[in-house]
Parts: structure tokens; sequence; C-alpha cells
């Protein structure tokens, strides 16, 4: 059931998004940053002994142990539906002593809950070296990259055609358009909940293992939730944005 990621870009991402910083001799906690792809792409520019990569998925965190073996790869048995459904519920980011000079999340935050969002982001902020930053990733459902060849919210529509593969009654064009009206929303399988309560939080529901469970956000709306945070748009073929946010930005709860 474990997932093993083969995405690479991510270091190219966050150094672009965070206006390529010098990573050498700063301390990195990629979170959810399964067998670190990160570390693939990002060559001499990190140091491995400043690496850590906290994950739910054993199976991942072992092949970058044997991949990366200067790094730190460590497990993190938090609870989620699609990834570790036998995880521990409400589990708390570990908190092992050390303050980060980055901290960053690449299509984590797009597979929870909001509330469950908030709550891991107020406990990663506190790990933050005083002038550290966390940045992470959120996908804004109607996203359109400029291209005419690729039409607006084509992530979003992607998804939707995969999930109509096993669920044939989907509407498409229906679901689409419900959420790129709304503030937030989460997809579950073929479901589509405009702005949630907090019964839908992985944390509180009892999910389907393997099932597809993601969470979609506005621009507008993300940077109600976080008025201090800087918001970046998608670089290279991404189309998640990211938020940048520092140890003492705001956060507006129910925005």
């Amino acid at each position: 059931m474990d997932f093993i990621s083969t995405r690479t870009s991510q270091f190219d991402y966050f150094s672009q998004v965070l206006g390529n910083p010098a990573w050498r001799h700063r301390k990195v906690l990629d979170f959810g940053g399964n067998r670190g792809g990160f570390l693939s792409e990002a060559g001499h520019s990190v140091d491995h002994e400043d690496y850590w990569c906290l994950d739910i998925g054993r199976a991942a965190l072992a092949e970058g142990r044997k991949q990366f073996p200067k790094a730190h790869f460590l497990h993190y048995d938090r609870y989620n539906s699609e990834y570790n459904p036998g995880g521990c519920r409400n589990q708390p980011v570990p908190d092992s002593g050390l303050q980060f000079d980055f901290i960053l999340a690449f299509s984590v935050f797009t597979h929870i809950h909001q509330r469950e969002m908030l709550e891991l982001i107020a406990q990663l902020r506190g790990l933050l070296a005083p002038s550290g930053v966390l940045a992470f990733t959120f996908t804004d459902p109607g996203y359109y990259t400029g291209l005419s060849s690729l039409p607006r919210g084509f992530y979003l529509r992607k998804l939707l055609k995969m999930l109509q593969l096993q669920f044939p009654s989907l509407d498409i064009d229906a679901v689409f358009q419900r959420a790129r009206d709304c503030d937030w929303s989460i997809l579950i399988d073929d479901t589509l909940h405009v702005e949630p309560d907090d019964g839908l939080c992985q944390q509180e529901r009892q999910g389907r293992p393997l099932e597809s469970y993601c969470a979609f956000y506005s621009v507008d709306y993300m940077a109600a939730l976080f008025p201090e945070g800087d918001i970046q748009p998608p670089v290279g073929q991404e189309w998640q944005h990211c938020c940048i946010l520092n140890r003492s930005s705001r956060i507006v709860e129910g925005a």
C-alpha cells in the first residue's frame, strides 16, 4: 500500500519559488518528502547531512535511506486514508529539537482537510529557525497556464477523467464548475464536498484505503488564510501554487 513517488522536480521548484536561496549549510525538513526526490536533482547544492525527510510511508523511507545514506529519513505514523490507513490519528509532528532553515511540503496539504492543514502548519512553524521559512504547495482548481493547448483547471480535469474510469457517472464539467466557483473543496473519489465541516477531516472520518482524497483552494482564499504569506504561481511544468511563511506569519482561521 506504500506509495513510492518517482517525482524529482521538487528541488528546482522550491529553488525557483524561493528566489534561488543558498541551500548549503542550511537544515532542510522535507515534510512528506517520500523517498527524498528533492535530493535527486539537488546535486551538491544541498548537504545531505543537513536534510531530514519526514513521511508516512515506510517503503518510501527505506528507498530514500538506500539512495541517500547520509540523509535522515524518519517515519511519521499519522493516519491518512489514502496513504497510511493504519496510522495513528492526530499524531503530532515529531520534534527532534532541531530548528530548520527550510521546511518544505510538496503536494502534502493537497490531500488533507483544511483544519488538519492549519494544525500541521502551526506545528511546523514551531520547528523553524528564527529566520527560517515554510513553503507548501496547494492546488487552485481553476488555474490557467496561459497555454491554449491546456484548458483552465487542466489538473483537476485530468484527475476527474482518471476517476471517471472508476466512476462512469461522474459529471466532469459539473464538478469542475463547482470546485472553481468556491473558496475551497475536497474531492473524495467521485464526490465534491464544498467547504466541508470538520467531519470530513482525515483524522475524524473512517476513509477507504486507497481512496482519492484531494483538497483544492482558490488563490484568493489561500491569501486570506495567510495574509502575511507570499503566494507564488506555479513554475516550470508544475500546476501547484506555493505559499511561503515565516515563523511569525499570521493565520486567519475560517477566513
